[in-house]
């Protein structure tokens, strides 16, 4: 029988004990928006999943490529919103304000 020198033997555990670290891997974050209307306002819902405003980070809202709002929650209401068409942009961002790479675009048409 062959023996393992204490190097090579080293090597194993040492791979053995890495292959179980680092493996729990987390979900990737998910969004999806929605826009209704709600007499003059326009309300924009968010929401998400492996991921949570307040605590992983905080959800940045663009309406028609403007920046609109920096919000630490779920809903966020335009009040006295003009009618007219349009692009809600939603973007998921860390503590460092910087775009973690999921966001969504929805059209939506806010009637007199």
């Amino acid at each position: 029988m062959r023996r393992l020198s204490a190097t090579a033997l080293a090597a194993l555990l040492a791979a053995a004990l890495l292959a179980g670290c680092g493996s729990k891997e987390t979900a990737a974050p998910k969004l999806s928006v929605q826009a209704s209307q709600e007499g003059t306002s326009l309300v924009v819902r968010v929401s998400t999943e492996n991921w949570q405003p307040g605590k992983d980070g905080h959800v940045h809202i663009y309406l028609n490529d403007g920046p609109e709002a920096m919000i630490y929650g779920y809903t966020y209401t335009v009040p006295d919103i003009e009618p007219g068409q349009y692009k809600i942009h939603v973007e998921l961002a860390n503590t460092r304000h910087e775009n973690i790479g999921v966001s969504e675009t929805i059209y939506f048409e806010v009637k007199p």
